[in-house]
């Protein structure tokens, strides 16, 4: 039986648009075949006096539908940032750990809880508490921005578009540094373009990557988890905040970052 997976870019709430959906699945030659999609559970408009029990039922019958493990790139373990995480002495503790897990520090990533990903971050969260998901088998948290960063790519490729021609592929738009990073990560990643997926955007890119990781955690292959994790965080949060290695700035639960290809290829369909 084929190892599959899920990943869903739902931080794509953050900045007003729908998130996609990409489904992983990986052959015995270590072949990838990726479908993307629209994550239709998350497509619907509701407005804040609709009850959530109706929501999380929609968003719950979408994602039962999926294979797993499924990987999100939201934050789904804030502990650390609530009454019952690390609290050392306000002296000792600098400004980012008011509103950033380490993760989120490490790897410039948004603040969980105050940035415009914040409002559905705790829906999400609360459709959790409600749910059987297993957190950590049925769900993970994924971090797109983490695999860019640990791939020494340099600058933001949110909002790039890239297209793929005879050469292989090009910036959209070869005067915008998004489009163009967008080009190197796919040929980087070894993107091959299937039925309309000729032209994919950032969206889609995070998409791919959480499937990605999704996938490498469920095979046990090419992510970083748990201890590895950890001082990988702690080492990138002590260069940027000049300070010396805390033990306690680890990564969140049941979290995976995908570090570098375990596949031979990867062919994507749209």
């Amino acid at each position: 039986m084929a190892t599959q997976a899920t990943g869903i870019n739902l931080s794509a709430f953050g900045v007003a648009r729908r998130p996609s959906l990409a489904v992983a699945t990986l052959g015995a030659k270590g072949d990838v075949r990726l479908a993307l999609k629209s994550a239709e559970m998350f497509a619907g408009k509701h407005k804040l006096s609709d009850h959530s029990e109706a929501l999380f039922a929609e968003w719950r019958a979408g994602l039962l539908e999926l294979p797993r493990p499924i990987g999100v790139d939201v934050a789904i373990d804030i502990d650390v940032l609530g009454a019952g995480g690390i609290r050392r002495a306000p002296a000792q503790r600098q400004i980012w750990e008011l509103t950033h897990r380490p993760i989120d520090f490490a790897f410039y990533g948004d603040a969980p809880l105050t940035d415009k990903i914040g409002e559905f971050g705790v829906r999400f969260r609360a459709l959790l508490a409600a749910s059987v998901f297993e957190i950590g088998n049925d769900l993970i948290e994924v971090y797109p921005r983490a695999t860019v960063e640990l791939m020494d790519f340099r600058g933001q490729y949110t909002g790039g578009s890239a297209h793929h021609g005879g050469q292989g592929w090009k910036a959209d738009d070869r005067n915008k540094r998004a489009d163009k990073l967008m080009a190197k990560l796919l040929a980087e990643l070894g993107i091959n373009p299937g039925q309309g997926a000729s032209r994919l955007n950032s969206d889609d890119l995070d998409a791919i990557l959480c499937a990605l990781t999704a996938l490498g955690a469920v095979a046990d292959t090419g992510v970083l988890t748990n201890e590895e994790l950890d001082r990988e965080i702690a080492e990138r949060v002590s260069r940027r905040a000049l300070v010396d290695i805390e033990p306690g700035h680890t990564a969140p639960g049941a979290t995976a970052v995908l570090a570098r290809p375990f596949w031979e290829s990867v062919n994507v369909t749209k």
